[in-house]
């Protein structure tokens, strides 16, 4: 079958064009996504005003944990699916897809239900002023009411070896969303509800792309049956276990935007936050190259951990931390010579044009550092060793980022705000080069032995 056989390339094609092909095409529907995510900030900047796109960014820990939902559920699954595939495992395969599907509805219910109801003090908690916090409710009550559509599903397309259709349910539904952000703020002035329907319904059309890919497209590798999605424990909780580091690294960006929220609110209010809804948009479209280097390296590295193949793995993992470093010294050098110039392209205002070349430089700093990270914590990740990818990411978040963060701005105030992220990434950087050399992905004790023909489930794969 053509899917089996696109499958198979991942096993046996040169590391060197899979991982450039695999992560060329998720850049490529990331930095769609980032397209939409600056563009939608300057719509609402220039458009209604910088209070509008504070406000806006003020919820995106809102966006982070709904990706955290998605994405645990993405990651978990996709790592799962990919090692079935690897041992022509098709029926696991399949129950793991619909049971991926059952977690991520149930989960979306429940935090539409809860964020619509609590959604006024959930945006002071976030960091809000009085002047920003009308726009940040009218935005996010939208958002919440649009969870049910807020997929993870990319990731599990890529395990098919479709990096194709992949991106194409990034680029089309973000294409979408761009164009009626365009339509909605600036042309039918809908406000800071205009920006957040577009978003809600170029979820909805990725949501529809993948019901088409799973169940209605014929060429496809699963064959997903009504049966499948009764809950099978042993599948969910491994996806849960494997997604769970994901989980974890979104909660805890939110966590730490929130945290950031609320101290720039408390040194320098409304200006600050209205640099960091700028700065903080730029930083984090600059920063999704290595982002699609990460996503290209995971169905790689599963497959083929899947396949006993170690030396691929070894290989993989070695390209995808060169190619993260060397993109991340690149930007890192463009925001240091040209900080005004960046920041200008989504702000008319002098004033945060003027205070936000300091914080986009200090930020940059972090970016060679924060792609080793990334890499590493992926690619033990993706052979399901969950303990290792926490220690980088919920570790991280907990024993590093937020004491960093908190310490730097009692020192240095906003300076200190803004030099914490490096700060942080430099201390990550050096623990994830001891976990590689010490115990690295390739040479794992879960690759010793030859699975009998059940393995793979929880009880008999080591995840911590």
């Amino acid at each position: 079958m053509g899917g089996n056989s696109r499958v198979e390339r991942l096993g046996t094609e040169k590391i060197g064009k899979l991982l450039l092909e695999m992560s060329s095409q998720t850049t490529l529907s990331l930095l769609v996504y980032a397209g939409y995510s600056i563009t939608d900030i300057y719509f609402l900047s220039v458009g209604i005003g910088s209070l509008a796109a504070a406000g806006a960014s003020i919820v995106s820990p809102v966006l982070i944990a709904l990706g955290a939902v998605s994405t645990t559920v993405g990651a978990g699954g996709a790592s799962v699916v990919s090692r079935a595939l690897g041992e022509h495992d098709v029926e696991r395969a399949s129950r793991t897809v619909a049971n991926t599907f059952l977690i991520f509805w149930t989960a979306a219910l429940a935090i539409t239900v809860l964020g619509s109801a609590f959604i006024e003090p959930i945006v002071y908690l976030l960091g809000a002023t009085d002047s920003i916090a009308p726009y940040a409710v009218e935005y996010g009550r939208i958002i919440f009411l649009g969870a049910i559509t807020s997929t993870g599903y990319s990731a599990i397309i890529r395990a098919d070896g479709n990096a194709r259709y992949s991106t194409a349910i990034w680029v089309i539904p973000v294409s979408a969303n761009i164009v009626l952000c365009w339509l909605f703020i600036l042309v039918l002035r809908f406000g800071v509800s205009g920006a957040a329907l577009a978003t809600v319904s170029g979820q909805t059309l990725s949501a529809g792309m993948s019901v088409y890919f799973f169940f209605f497209r014929k060429d496809r590798s699963y064959r997903i049956k009504a049966s499948y999605f009764k809950p099978d424990w042993p599948i969910i909780a491994q996806v849960l276990t494997i997604g769970l580091p994901s989980l974890v690294k979104n909660f805890s960006v939110s966590l730490v935007a929130v945290a950031t929220n609320n101290l720039l609110r408390m040194s320098g209010g409304d200006s600050a936050l209205g640099v960091f809804a700028i700065v903080g948009r730029l930083y984090a479209g600059l920063i999704t190259p290595q982002t699609g280097i990460v996503q290209g390296m995971q169905p790689l590295v599963g497959y083929n951990f899947g396949q006993r193949h170690f030396e691929r793995v070894r290989e993989t993992v070695r390209l995808s931390l060169s190619a993260a470093v060397a993109y991340g010294s690149l930007v890192c050098g463009v925001c240091l010579l040209l900080p005004a110039a960046l920041i200008a392209l989504l702000s008319r205002e002098s004033a945060i044009v003027a205070e936000g070349q300091t914080a986009l430089r200090l930020l940059a700093l972090s970016y060679p550092l924060t792609g080793v990270v990334m890499v590493t914590a992926a690619s033990f990740q993706s052979v399901g060793r969950a303990r290792e990818a926490l220690l980088l990411t919920l570790g991280g978040t907990l024993l590093v980022k937020l004491p960093v963060l908190l310490l730097a701005s009692r020192l240095f105030s906003l300076t200190g705000i803004w030099a914490a992220e490096a700060s942080s990434e430099l201390i990550l950087c050096l623990v994830s080069f001891l976990l590689l050399r010490k115990s690295p992905p390739w040479s794992s004790p879960l690759a010793a032995p030859t699975p009998p023909p059940t393995a793979g489930r929880l009880g008999e794969t080591r995840t911590g």
